[in-house]
């Protein structure tokens, strides 16, 4: 299996996870509210999902369930199970909150724990419903059967073209966005014939990227609209060359190789500010990881390996802090070393060690057709079924595109859209209001407002997105099992949320490919055990997981990306203050009244949690 193989299924579940934190973002990010029962609604997203697609139920089977709606044109279909998964989900957690909302924070959480907990027990002992202990199986997710394809198909063509529509429009995003202000003034200007040169090497690639249709990429909703459409050119273009010339290979190279550059510009500007020395200490803390983690497939002795690695891990860590702590010039970017530490030790994960084996070997052609397996990772190459292709320097290769790729174009597309659902809603009079109950309730009904009623909105959307994560989860599993929605699932997505920061829906992003980046790290670490130690050691995952979540609650209570600041406060200036940059990192419910000149005239208690008349003004402004 290439490494790319192993990105796309943790790209899946990076795409489930991040939906369900999503989710309990809302409700405590935004609004305050600890759920420590939302895997209660994934769970009901799921087997809702798994209901609806199931055949009728066959009594020979040995399997018995409520409904099996599979066979009824529309609403046997995944749209409507994943519709219907996250309306009821939405439901029922309204329906919960109403007896529950009006408790304190802790008897709040404890409260729909148990509920949760008695939503997982009635699936285990009511057989009838679905199944009971044993599990849920028998569906197959949606547009599985044309799988693999080739292009050589109207169908398959098709396919691939959706794949592409996705994958280019999505990059194309992330480049406007990259190259937005600098290509927004060029655009908006519009330097005359015979002065092109002047673009930059990322507009001239945006330029391209979006054949041509760079006019429109002024503003971060004209970005997003320039990308769909480009990502639409792209999958149309690409279906037709490999229905019509068989150029499967030739888009899949086309696509990955531009994934791969935005991917690299993207890296050069978010790490645009730091020093040489910064980034030079990043790189050898990436080595020096990859180099402590030698031992373990090297040695055979289980108790050498052991002690030879942590000795190194320790020896590491030491030098990462005294360098941090007694140079001024690195001790300011602690956490953009370890960033640029963890990319580069993942480049050399993905492209250097997989190659190590053939290159040791003398197979420079087994090399070089490694990497560009690697490489081109929107295709699936070997077996028996694929196009064949001949290729100079790399040899025979079959290519194809398997369902994962497909499934994850689904997965992403979708957790993009709720992403911009959510931060649209964050953004709208409607947050604010969230924002303010999370921070002083009384100021919120003292103006008219019934958090009630706010809190109660909060929980159903909330639930609903998790209920989606769990018809998602229903679709990439492909079978149930009760202990699947345990109530670790919900100190997970807490765990997640808290990393990413609390209230910022990117750290969510962030958050669940970290945790999902540590479990399939750890699961190739315990590969190189013995199979008694290997269970232990993926067992003490849980407890490494506990410690991590004490240290980020400890020294980064808001997160890598920090808690959530409002758009307009982090960019406009009001009066009698500072830029709005270093207004940002203030508290977005907090800003200083107009009429004092930015003072406070309270400087004795936390301005973070007290709403003052900058937060009346917000919350009058929606009456």
């Amino acid at each position: 299996m290439a490494v790319a193989d192993v990105v796309v299924s943790f790209m899946l579940l990076v795409s489930i996870y991040g939906i369900l934190a999503l989710g309990l973002n809302v409700k405590y990010g935004h609004t305050g509210l600890l759920d420590f029962g939302h895997v209660g609604f994934y769970l009901i997203g799921a087997y809702t999902a798994a209901l609806f697609v199931l055949g009728p139920d066959d009594p020979t089977d040995f399997t018995v369930y409520l409904i099996g709606l599979g066979d009824v044109p529309i609403l046997g279909s995944w749209v409507t199970a994943i519709l219907a998964g996250t309306i009821l989900a939405g439901i029922v957690g309204g329906l919960v909150t109403l007896p529950t909302i009006r408790l304190r924070e802790d008897y709040l959480a404890i409260t729909v724990l148990g509920i949760s907990v008695i939503f997982q027990r009635v699936i285990q002992s009511e057989t009838w419903l679905a199944n009971g202990p044993d599990a849920l199986r028998g569906y197959s997710p949606p547009l599985q059967g044309p799988f693999p394809v080739t292009g050589e198909t109207v169908v398959g063509a098709a396919l691939l073209g959706l794949i592409v529509f996705v994958a280019w429009g999505l990059t194309t995003a992330v480049l406007g966005m990259v190259s937005a202000p600098p290509s927004a003034a060029a655009t908006a200007t519009s330097p005359p014939h015979g002065h092109e040169d002047s673009l930059r090497p990322r507009d001239r690639l945006y330029t391209v990227a979006t054949f041509g249709a760079t006019r429109l990429s002024t503003v971060t909703q004209q970005v997003s609209r320039t990308a769909a459409v480009a990502g639409m050119t792209a999958g149309i273009l690409a279906a037709v060359a490999v229905l019509i010339a068989g150029l499967t290979l030739t888009v899949g190279v086309i696509v990955s190789v531009y994934t791969w550059i935005v991917a690299a510009i993207a890296v050069r500007e978010h790490y645009s500010s730091l020093s040489w020395s910064a980034i030079t200490t990043g790189i050898g803390l990436g080595t020096g990881l990859l180099l402590a983690l030698i031992p373990l497939p090297v040695l055979e002795t289980i108790g050498v390996k052991i002690i030879i690695t942590v000795s190194a891990l320790a020896v590491l860590v030491g030098v990462y802090y005294y360098m941090t702590t007694q140079i001024d010039v690195l001790s300011n970017n602690r956490l953009a070393i370890v960033g640029v530490g963890s990319l580069w030790f993942i480049s050399l994960w993905y492209f250097i060690l997989p190659i190590l084996g053939p290159l040791g070997s003398g197979d420079i052609a087994g090399v070089a057709q490694t990497l560009f397996q690697n490489i081109v990772w929107l295709l699936r190459f070997g077996g028996d079924v694929g196009v064949g292709y001949a290729v100079a320097g790399i040899g025979e290769l079959t290519v194809k595109v398997d369902y994962p790729r497909f499934q994850l174009a689904g997965f992403v597309l979708s957790f993009v859209g709720l992403y911009a659902i959510v931060e649209r809603t964050v953004e709208s009079p409607f947050g604010r209001v969230l924002r303010a109950i999370r921070n002083d309730e009384t100021v919120v009904k003292s103006l008219g407002k019934n958090p009630f009623t706010y809190k109660l909105q909060s929980m159903v959307i909330g639930s609903a997105l998790g209920g989606f994560a769990g018809a998602l989860w229903a679709m990439y599993a492909q079978g149930l099992t009760f202990t699947t929605f345990a109530p670790r699932v919900t100190f997970i997505t807490l765990l997640i949320m808290f990393v990413g920061g609390a209230g910022n829906n990117k750290g969510m992003i962030v958050g669940a490919a970290l945790f999902w980046a540590f479990q399939q790290a750890t699961t190739q670490l315990a590969a190189f055990f013995p199979p008694a130690i290997r269970v232990n050691i993926q067992a003490f995952r849980l407890v490494v997981v506990g410690i991590l979540f004490l240290i980020v609650l400890y020294y980064l209570p808001e997160g890598l990306l920090g808690s959530r600041t409002s758009s307009a406060t982090a960019t406009t200036p009001t009066d009698g203050d500072s830029s709005g940059p270093q207004r940002a990192q203030r508290t977005e419910m907090n800003p200083p009244d107009e009429g004092d000149g930015g003072t406070s005239t309270n400087t004795s208690v936390d301005n973070d949690r007290i709403p003052d008349m900058g937060t009346q003004r917000e919350l009058e402004s929606e009456e």
